[in-house]
């Protein structure tokens, strides 16, 4: 029997083709495509979807596989809805670059996503569906209290978180 060479094209970034590369007539010839992480395959290039593929060798014949990027989503949350919002919730190929973003509500700020990371915003490089949660914290404000010392002093915490109760004691002087 005459033997013939069968050409596998792939692109290697994408993925692969395996299975033999010289058969002889009339044998039945199998060919696997192997696409590489956040890849699939679509087709042959003469419109074929199978895969593994299976054929009958006639001639010195030449495949080429097509690939696709997969689809990832990325989703974002708030820890706290009631502390601030996130944006960026988005479905992307593979190696796209989404921006996320957190906006605190007033008297709280952003501190971190859950990755431990503190961008905001920030873009991500997809490589898988994700979820980022931002974490937010109350703002701390000080507190300033003024007395004339010969009238009197005022007794308390000089900081607080938002929304804290705080307690200030006024205590006059003699004759005030």
């Amino acid at each position: 029997k005459k033997s013939y060479s069968i050409t596998k094209i792939a692109n290697s970034t994408q993925g692969s083709i395996s299975g033999v590369s010289n058969a002889e007539y009339l044998d039945n010839v199998t060919l696997t495509v192997n696409p590489n992480y956040g890849y699939h395959f679509m087709q042959w290039n003469d419109g074929n979807t199978d895969n593994p593929r299976t054929f009958v060798l006639t001639r010195d014949t030449t495949f080429t596989a097509e690939f696709a990027k997969n689809t990832y989503t990325i989703s974002t949350t708030s820890a706290n809805q009631e502390w601030g919002t996130t944006a960026g919730d988005k479905s992307a190929l593979y190696l796209e670059n989404v921006v996320i973003s957190a906006t605190a509500n007033y008297g709280y700020h952003f501190v971190r996503w859950n990755d431990n990371n503190t961008e905001n915003p920030r873009t991500i490089s997809v490589k898988k569906d994700a979820t980022y949660t931002a974490t937010f914290a109350k703002n701390t404000y000080y507190i300033t209290k003024i007395a004339n010392s010969t009238q009197g002093s005022i007794l308390g915490v000089t900081q607080a978180e938002y929304l804290d109760n705080v307690m200030l004691t006024a205590t006059p002087q003699d004759g005030y």
